[in-house]
């Protein structure tokens, strides 16, 4: 099951933002295969997860966006055991630890900020015990072509990811995929 991730990654590089009720419809009717949810609460969050994965698409939901979770590895359990979700995005190593234990996929986040960001998340990339890793924000081709070098997991980058030249250019940089929550990107 862990190996299949890497290759839907690489055979379809346009990943789902989903921030809002409003584009789920867009979603659902998309090109993607992969579907970061951001928004929601532990009463909606289910029946998010569900539509998503009956249109075909592995929900991913980002722990840090989602009212009612906390920080802490039952944050995993829930969405274990209360969703259909097919793994979470995280920025937090205890929460992938617990993804891995519950047989979840993860992708753990990454924020670059500035040269010495840049440099501590390169150590930490030779570590990572996740799935894949994102990379935020995505429009700075440098930082992707530095990053993306060494790491051996596949590697997204998104944030500010806004149109169709700029998924271009951060594919042509070395990321394997994209996220991005413009729904006329997730046609393409």
């Amino acid at each position: 099951m862990k190996s299949d991730l890497k290759n839907i990654i690489q055979q379809n590089p346009i990943i789902a933002a989903l921030c809002r009720e409003a584009d789920l419809e867009d979603l659902c009717l998309s090109n993607v295969k992969i579907a970061f949810i951001l928004y929601g609460d532990l009463q909606s969050l289910p029946a998010i997860a569900a539509r998503i994965r009956k249109a075909n698409i592995l929900p991913f939901i980002h722990l840090d966006f989602i009212d009612g979770l906390s920080a802490k590895e039952a944050a995993v359990d829930f969405i274990k055991y209360y969703t259909c979700a097919a793994g979470i995005v995280t920025t937090k190593n205890a929460q992938v630890k617990r993804a891995r234990t519950l047989d979840l996929y993860c992708i753990q986040r990454f924020f670059v900020f500035d040269a010495i960001s840049q440099n501590n998340i390169r150590t930490q990339l030779t570590a990572c015990n996740a799935d894949a890793v994102e990379i935020l924000p995505g429009v700075i081709p440098s930082v992707i072509s530095d990053l993306s070098a060494g790491c051996r997991l596949p590697f997204i980058t998104g944030g500010f990811i806004n149109t169709q030249k700029e998924v271009a250019a951060a594919l042509n940089h070395g990321a394997d995929a994209i996220t991005t929550s413009i729904p006329n990107l997730w046609f393409t």
